[in-house]
């Protein structure tokens, strides 16, 4: 005769421990599979460290050097209609919140109003959504004004127009933002560039929005990052042909020149790249490398992104060849976005899994710090 089990109160609760037990284990392992630090892999004549680890960050996107900090925007969170921090980081590593969740629409790129745009100079202009997620990912964005001596107040400057005639001229998926500098023939323009229609708006201090050039998807394809030469004469974007969320085997990015007068030069600067982002120049304390561009690229942005599983890391670092080949500095990135010198350091912010078409929401971005030895 078989023994009849009877499962009473005190095994339910034995049960109950160890499937919770089982759950946080599991839970604890899920955490640090998709919060692992990089494993970075630098070139002869480089050095590489992680200054910002997994943990902090959602989204990394921009960086701008202000004093003894680096102002950053971290696009992650969501409260109502906002979704946007600017946070400010010390050279070591240690966080602080300019402006936290609740206050700015999703920002993609931004800058500081320099003097030459009036009574706004030392506001902060921003490219971003007008509402979160993918509806305000795919519609045409805003320019944002924000006022750090009013509590980071933000305000609306107008919404970018139609141009173009890819995704219906949508102005969407906004990206880098640039200020033109000071004394050169792009100054007193704020340019805003947004992937989703392959274009590069103006913005001036009357309020104007206005495209000031759209890319051949055929020929170039889409911007992202944004830097001006030492000599302020002529803008460099980084380009890429083929679907934004596609698969690396299907993108081919460039360097390429535009004039002041929105003219693009007939022959990239840098070819042979994949998804080029940031981009930026080495300052002159920047050892061999002085004056050379320095070009994040993100490989395959994996979206849908794997909910339980790291990317693959596919994102490099590059500088450019007097020929304009790309030159590995660093691999193992998983999303590299930021390209920024800091004093005679280089830090790449990574966005590693969360972004707006991603929907993991962790705080698995993170920012690397690169220096020449």
């Amino acid at each position: 005769m078989r023994n009849r089990w009877r499962i009473g109160p005190g095994f339910l609760l034995v049960l109950a421990c160890v499937s919770s037990a089982l759950a946080e284990e599991e839970l604890r392992q899920l955490t640090d599979r998709l919060l692992a630090l990089p494993t970075l892999r630098v070139e002869s004549g480089f050095t590489a460290s992680v200054l910002v680890p997994p943990g902090h960050l959602y989204d990394p996107l921009f960086m701008l050097p202000r004093g003894e900090v680096v102002w950053l925007n971290d696009d992650g969170g969501e409260e109502g209609e906002k979704g946007s921090r600017i946070l400010a980081i010390t050279q070591g590593g240690k966080i602080s919140t300019l402006a936290g969740l609740g206050k700015l629409l999703p920002v993609t790129g931004f800058d500081v109003a320099p003097p030459s745009f009036g009574q706004f100079g030392g506001q902060i202009f921003t490219l971003a959504q007008g509402k979160v997620g993918m509806e305000g990912a795919t519609a045409n964005h805003v320019i944002q004004r924000v006022d750090p001596k009013q509590d980071y107040a933000a305000s609306i400057v107008c919404t970018v127009p139609t141009a173009g005639a890819v995704n219906k001229g949508i102005g969407g998926f906004g990206v880098d933002a640039r200020f033109g500098p000071e004394g050169s023939p792009f100054a007193g323009k704020f340019f805003a560039a947004t992937a989703y229609n392959n274009t590069i708006y103006q913005v001036t201090a009357d309020g104007k929005c206005s495209p000031f050039v759209t890319f051949d998807p055929e020929r170039l394809g889409a911007p992202f990052g944004l830097v001006f030469s030492p000599d302020g004469r002529t803008m460099l974007v980084t380009v890429a042909r083929g679907d934004l969320l596609s698969s690396a085997a299907d993108r081919v990015g460039a360097v390429v020149q535009v004039s002041p007068d929105g003219k693009i030069a007939d022959k990239p600067l840098v070819q042979g790249l994949t998804s080029p982002t940031g981009i930026a120049f080495a300052p002159t304390g920047f050892g061999a490398y002085a004056g050379q561009l320095f070009i994040a690229d993100a490989g395959s942005l994996q979206a849908p992104v794997p909910m339980t599983q790291a990317l693959t890391p596919d994102g490099k670092l590059y500088r450019a060849s007097p020929d304009g080949t790309p030159q590995l500095v660093a691999a193992g990135f998983f999303n590299p976005v930021g390209v920024h010198f800091v004093n005679n350091t280089l830090w790449i912010s990574d966005i590693n899994g969360d972004f707006i078409a991603g929907r993991r929401e962790l705080p698995d971005g993170f920012v690397v710090e690169i220096r020449a030895q």
